[in-house]
């Protein structure tokens, strides 16, 4: 068989391949769905492990950086894994302990308020009937408290509904924790034998495929640790920065509830672009209860950080490497949550900034060898060609290496 019918077939049975996804969309969909939910506690359990290891590899070099002795071979491991669990867990404990508190308190007030709020925008309309003449003939017929008792009404049908529901919630956080637990057990072991588990996959690859492939995937697993562990980190010390920032300057202009919002800011910018919206508006709302002057001075104050975060500090601090255009990051945040929630806006800037990072790869490697070609007058369009991400099929590369070809 020709090389150009072989082609031929390969293009018509990918076609039946789409056409078969496309009829088939919302049953493959289902199953997809299904599959994800068996294996979500091992994904859950591999993310873990490669957040905890970034961690773990400093308080190792820190602990043992020349070990020899056969009792801190022993030791070394349990140990960091252990001080890591311990940091990660306390970390979230002081967030928690800062933000709920408060939080509470807040939203208690903003529920208090909340009728003597409506009841002074009631009284400033109807003061305003000779100023502004228009505000009163569309505001006369309008019946005030029935509003508001309509709002209660559907707050109390709220409360009821989420407390019909409890057995629902119930079942929830019962798998939500089941899953959890598994996940960690799951970390624990990939944490404990890494080597073993990464010596296992190299003999996997070297034994099932030719060298070129071999070495391409484990160059693309390379970049994507590369990124995903400069984005991890890059995000902690970014959103550090950012809830100090609020904290502080909040702080300064008197703004109540100053750490609790210093904080959820900080702990909500680990999710690109909406975090920082949903802080802001969050803050917006709470400080509405107390005062609306203070809640226009927190919102200005919130935007001129985050343009002083998007221009200076998460270009610095995250790198370049890691960011996308803006264009970009919104589809990596609207696809991820789309599919797989919180756990997809999390995993879905990093992906794209592998995914975006391999396509300029090839696409300058491609132009390159193009350009070289037509120089030396030897470009034959049937004859030449340029195996996808070449440069990565020739070695094994370090990580500073896979930097320097981005």
């Amino acid at each position: 068989m020709k090389k150009n019918e072989k082609i031929t077939i390969f293009n018509i049975v990918l076609v039946m391949i789409g056409l078969l996804i496309i009829i088939h969309w919302s049953t493959i969909i289902g199953y997809i769905g299904v599959i994800w939910t068996v294996i979500f506690p091992v994904i859950l359990g591999g993310m873990i492990a490669f957040v905890i290891n970034l961690l773990m590899k400093r308080i190792e070099n820190i602990l043992y950086p020349n070990y020899k002795n056969k009792l801190a071979e022993v030791t070394r491991r349990p140990l960091a894994i252990l001080l890591s669990f311990a940091i990660i867990l306390l970390v979230i404990s002081v967030i928690v302990m800062l933000v709920v508190p408060q939080l509470i308190s807040a939203v208690s007030t903003l529920v208090d308020v909340l009728p003597e709020v409506v009841a002074n925008l009631v009284s400033w309309l109807e003061g305003q009937e000779d100023l502004i003449p228009i505000i009163n003939e569309y505001t006369s017929n309008i019946d005030w408290q029935s509003i508001l008792s309509d709002i209660i009404s559907a707050g109390n049908e709220v409360f009821q509904r989420i407390a019909s529901s409890s057995v629902s919630i119930l079942t929830t956080s019962v798998s939500a924790v089941t899953n959890i637990v598994l996940a960690l057990m799951f970390s624990l072991y990939i944490l404990m034998s890494k080597e073993k588990l990464g010596q296992q996959f190299n003999d996997m690859l070297e034994a099932y495929l030719p060298t070129g492939v071999r070495n391409l995937v484990l160059n693309i697993f390379t970049l994507m640790n590369y990124i995903f562990s400069k984005f991890i980190s890059g995000t902690v010390i970014e959103a550090v920065i950012l809830g100090l920032l609020v904290t502080i300057g909040l702080s300064i202009l008197q703004i109540p509830y100053a750490t609790m919002l210093g904080v959820l800011q900080g702990t909500l910018a680990f999710i690109p672009m909406i975090g920082a919206f949903v802080a802001g508006a969050v803050g917006f709302i709470i400080l509405l209860s107390v005062s609306p002057t203070q809640a226009v001075v927190f919102l200005i104050f919130v935007i001129i950080v985050q343009q002083l975060e998007g221009d200076f500090i998460y270009p610095r601090v995250v790198g370049d490497s890691i960011g996308l255009p803006g264009m970009w990051v919104l589809f990596a945040v609207t696809i991820g949550g789309g599919l797989f929630g919180i756990t997809g806006m999390l995993i879905g800037v990093p992906t794209v900034a592998t995914i975006y990072s391999l396509i300029e790869i090839d696409i300058r490697y491609r132009k390159q060898v193009k350009k070289s070609l037509v120089n030396d007058n030897r470009l034959d369009k049937n004859k030449t060609e340029i195996k996808l991400l070449n440069p990565l099929r020739k070695e094994l590369l370090t990580a500073t290496e896979i930097k320097a070809l981005q």
